[in-house]
């Protein structure tokens, strides 16, 4: 039986007797709790029914230790709300009752404890204080059962009823990351490190890998129980512990999570759906400094409204970013609690809805609606939602579990229903996009080439890197190169070694340059293997350094000329018998040295050496000291 059944009421109304009572078990550990009598820390039981077993959480009930409860609080399928018949309902009843509202528990069975220390009359009052207590809310319907634990009066009453209302209520399994919040940790001796904790999702088993979050650290899953018995695996819903191998010293504590490997978890921002419960009292405004509960861990923080709202009154419910002051662990679907400053009164609570939240500015739009879309509706719309909120060209696959519980067949499904692309490829993608910002990309790729033609008429069309950095969304290269790919096969974009281009686009120049390029080349063919550099040419028809390399740039896309270094420019012509006689004489001798390929073309070293390295860059010669070969094919 997955399911977890926890205890909650006011400090001395039984609970920790109740829960020895219904196992046998005594969850007061501590030496300090037995000497008190009274709970401190979290206890833990389990006990049979006839659906199975089932995990018991008791919680203490001194205000004191209210960061205690709800570190337990947090994993209840079922809570048993102990009020005792001489006190009946009492501040931290209320409490209590505030806390497991807000962290999304839903059934409840009440259990009148003491009974035999009250009279019947009395025992109506305290069901009238109960009937006051749950007006309202999801829990009034839910069962009361008269108990005295001590004597062992109700108990199998109280059996019958946990089973009639656990009943249909076990967690599904589910395919999802594992996680577990850290409730308790200790080195045992011979073993190492020990964390227990309510699973939340997936499952693990014995020698699984796992990672203690935030602190990032990385472990191995040495052996675990379940119960107090060992087990081969665990899963949600289950009371574990896991002895962690790979971990030397007590790397964990309460606060941290224990999920499985390579997920982004960590945040110090989160996007939810607050409600503000009336024992506020008051306004919450944006900016007021909070306390955040959530999972098992306790942060500082601030609150901000959204979308210009400043305040939000008791009894309402606002979108809202908590802030943290320092790193925390979270999953869509979190629930948490909100205290004031000083921990001394709950003010609200409720559910996370985006983990991992950047600053929403107000030239973004209103947050609202995309929050909403990934607070329900279908997985697909979820999964956009998620996507188009993004400050990136898209997601990588460790944020979506996460951020939007899909995983495995479900997330698949989820991808086709919304149209989602996958880069750099379906198969082994390394980021996810919404359909809509994938076809944002490819026009913002097309429109810059385009922009680039206008400004560079003269030139083939935009570097490959060049391109990649200037887009409105920063790519890493496999996936730029993907996209890239895509448009050159669909026609979109043609390429002309590390530059793309428009189709369309031919490589221009003004009459006067023209002029200019049909002057040039003359000259260039006219001294053969000796031209004039660069720096002669500018000179010579009086244009500036920077005109004649646009110049020259569409005399080289065109094939009239090449450029062999910086400074030196060749005829078409000119270069190809070059390399002609070049071939010729190395297939029939073997090498050719600087001096000897001097004498070959008869030029001066100014051009030999620029020339010899031209060649060994084309990949028509290799050099072997200070000669040169014909480099062979597949050298």
């Amino acid at each position: 039986m997955n399911a977890i059944v926890g205890t909650a009421g006011h400090i001395d109304h039984g609970k920790t007797v109740l829960v020895r009572g219904l196992t046998g078990i005594d969850t007061d550990r501590l030496p300090e709790e037995r000497r008190r009598g009274i709970s401190i820390e979290l206890g833990f039981a389990w006990m049979d029914l006839p659906l199975g077993r089932v995990g018991i959480v008791d919680v203490p009930g001194h205000e004191r230790f209210i960061r205690a409860m709800m570190s337990g609080a947090q994993g209840f399928d079922l809570v048993m709300v102990v009020v005792a018949a001489d006190d009946g309902v009492m501040p931290q009843t209320e409490e209590h009752f505030e806390i497991i509202h807000l962290l999304g528990v839903r059934r409840a069975i009440f259990v009148i404890s003491k009974c035999d220390l009250a009279d019947d009359l009395r025992k109506v009052e305290v069901r009238s204080e109960i009937e006051i207590l749950v007006a309202g809310t999801p829990f009034e319907n839910s069962p009361v059962v008269e108990v005295s634990a001590g004597a062992g009066q109700g108990l199998d009453e109280l059996k019958l009823e946990l089973s009639s209302q656990l009943k249909g209520l076990e967690r599904a399994a589910d395919g999802g990351p594992f996680r577990m919040p850290v409730d308790r940790a200790f080195l045992l001796k011979g073993q190492g490190l020990i964390v227990t904790g309510t699973a939340c999702g997936g499952s693990i088993g014995r020698g699984g890998e796992v990672e203690i979050m935030p602190r990032g650290r990385r472990a191995r899953v040495r052996s675990l129980q379940v119960h107090g018995n060992d087990v081969e695996s665990a899963r949600n819903g289950q009371r574990v512990a896991l002895n962690l191998a790979a971990v030397d010293k007590l790397e964990a504590g309460r606060g941290d999570s224990v999920v499985s490997p390579g997920l982004s978890v960590v945040t110090r921002r989160f996007d939810a759906l607050v409600e503000v419960r009336p024992s506020a009292g008051r306004e919450l405004r944006s900016g007021e400094r909070v306390r955040v509960y959530m999972g098992t861990a306790d942060l500082a923080g601030h609150i901000v409204w959204l979308d210009g709202v400043s305040s939000c009154a008791p009894r309402s419910s606002a979108y809202a970013q908590l802030v943290l002051k320092r790193e925390a662990v979270a999953f869509r679907g979190d629930r948490f609690v909100i205290r004031d400053e000083t921990a001394q009164r709950t003010l609200g609570g409720g559910t996370v809805l985006l983990a991992r939240a950047g600053r929403h500015p107000p030239s973004r739009g209103k947050v609202a609606p995309v929050l909403e879309a990934l607070g329900g509706g279908s997985d697909g719309r979820r999964l956009s939602a998620f996507l188009e909120l993004g400050e990136g060209l898209g997601q990588a696959p460790g944020d979506l579990a996460p951020a939007t519980g899909l995983e495995g067949d479900q997330l698949a499904r989820a991808v086709k229903e919304a149209g989602v692309v996958l880069l750099p490829s379906h198969d082994d993608p390394s980021l996810f996009l919404a359909g809509s910002r994938y076809h944002a990309y490819l026009e913002d790729i097309k429109g810059r080439v385009g922009d680039f033609h206008r400004r560079n008429p003269f030139l083939a069309g935009v570097e490959l890197e060049h391109l990649r950095t200037s887009l409105a969304y920063t790519a890493d290269a496999p996936v730029f190169r993907s996209v890239i790919e895509r448009l050159l096969a669909q026609a979109e974009l043609v390429r002309s070694g590390s530059r793309v281009a428009l189709p369309e686009h031919e490589v221009s120049m003004d009459e006067a340059d023209e002029a200019v390029a049909l002057a040039v080349v003359g000259l260039v063919a006219g001294a053969a293997a000796m031209p004039p550099s660069c720096k002669e040419l500018a000179k010579r028809f009086t244009v500036s350094p920077r005109k004649l390399n646009e110049i020259l740039s569409v005399l080289s896309e065109r094939g009239d000329l090449v450029r062999v270094s910086p400074q030196l420019v060749f005829a078409r012509e000119v270069i190809d018998k070059i390399e002609s006689d070049l071939r010729k004489y190395l297939t029939d001798r073997g090498e050719i040295s600087a001096a000897a390929f001097r004498d070959l073309i008869s030029a001066s070293r100014k051009y030999c050496i620029p020339l010899l390295d031209y060649f060994d860059h084309k990949g028509v010669t290799m050099r072997s000291g200070d000669l040169r070969r014909l480099r062979r094919p597949g050298r």
